[in-house]
C-alpha cells in the first residue's frame, strides 16, 4: 500500500511539517493519528495591559485637574486686605496679572470724612510674579496721623 490512509478513510496529505487527515481533524506522530488541538481564543495580555495602563493614565490626569480646579482659591488682582496695623505700619495683599522685577507702591491715606490725609512714596523695589498671591508689611516714616483710617495703594511697575 503506497497511499497512507487517514481516520477519515481518505489519503492523508503532507502540509510540510506532519501527515494530515483530508479533514484536518487528525495527525500522523510516526505512531499513530493523534487528534489535532485546534487554538482556542488567546487574548493578547500586552493589548490588554497597555489599554489598561493608558486608561488609568488618563483616569489620573482627569482626576487630577478636578481635584486641582476644584481646590485652587481665585486669586483677585490687585490690592486686598489693607489694613493700617499702627502709625509706623501698614500691611496689605497684592497680586498681578503680568510679572513685575522692580514694582513700588504710592499710599495715599485718608481721613473718617474721606480727605486725603498725606501721601507715602515706597522706595523698596519688589519682584513679584504673574497670578501670585503676595503679603506686603511696610514701615511708614514719618508716623501716620491718628486721624488716618484708610489707605490707598497705586502700584507702579517699571521693569
Amino acid at each position: 500500500m503506497d497511499v497512507m490512509t487517514a481516520p477519515d478513510g481518505r489519503p492523508a496529505l503532507f502540509d510540510g511539517a506532519a501527515w494530515v487527515s483530508q479533514d484536518g481533524r487528525y495527525w500522523w506522530n510516526g505512531a499513530a493519528w493523534q487528534p489535532v488541538k485546534r487554538k482556542g481564543f488567546h487574548p493578547n495580555f500586552f493589548v490588554i495591559g497597555m489599554g489598561l495602563l493608558v486608561v488609568a493614565a488618563l483616569a489620573y490626569m482627569v482626576t487630577g485637574v478636578m481635584r486641582n480646579t476644584a481646590n485652587t482659591p481665585a486669586i483677585a488682582l490687585g490690592v486686598t486686605n489693607a489694613h493700617i496695623d499702627n502709625e509706623i505700619r501698614i500691611s496689605f495683599d497684592y497680586s498681578r496679572a503680568t510679572t513685575c522685577n522692580h514694582l513700588t507702591f504710592n499710599y495715599a491715606f485718608f481721613d473718617k470724612g474721606g480727605k486725603k490725609i498725606s501721601d507715602y512714596q515706597d522706595e523698596t523695589p519688589t519682584n513679584v510674579a504673574g497670578h501670585k498671591l503676595y503679603h506686603f508689611s511696610r514701615w511708614v516714616s514719618p508716623p501716620l496721623s491718628s486721624s488716618a483710617l484708610r489707605f490707598t495703594v497705586a502700584d507702579v511697575c517699571s521693569g
